[in-house]
């Protein structure tokens, strides 16, 4: 793993994309709920957002999004919420634990 990497394993059933940034470590299901996009060939990135059109544009270097490789789609690392929609949509984060250097995920 690099700083900021993405990895796609399976876990049972699921397709899951693993993310690095830094010294933290995320789970997500590996599928965009827009159109099925393999989330872990998306980009890694943080918030963006501005008032209006025209106005300048601020960066919350605190956020950390996966954007969908397809349509752009972006979910919090941390809760797996969409940025859109974030009461209504979202994809399933997985716990996890790294111990000896090995990434654990809790699939239960």
């Amino acid at each position: 793993f690099g700083e900021r990497s993405l990895s796609r394993v399976q876990v049972g059933r699921y397709s899951i994309v693993v993310v690095r940034w830094g010294d933290r470590v995320y789970a997500l299901r590996d599928t965009c709920v827009h159109q099925g996009a393999p989330l872990s060939q998306g980009t890694l990135g943080h918030r963006i957002t501005a008032s209006s059109a025209g106005d300048p544009v601020e960066v919350d270097a605190d956020s950390r999004i996966l954007r969908c490789p397809w349509h752009g789609w972006q979910y919090d690392l941390c809760t797996g919420r969409s940025l859109t929609d974030p009461e209504q949509v979202r994809v399933r984060v997985f716990n996890i634990q790294v111990s000896d250097g090995r990434v654990l995920v809790d699939i239960g």
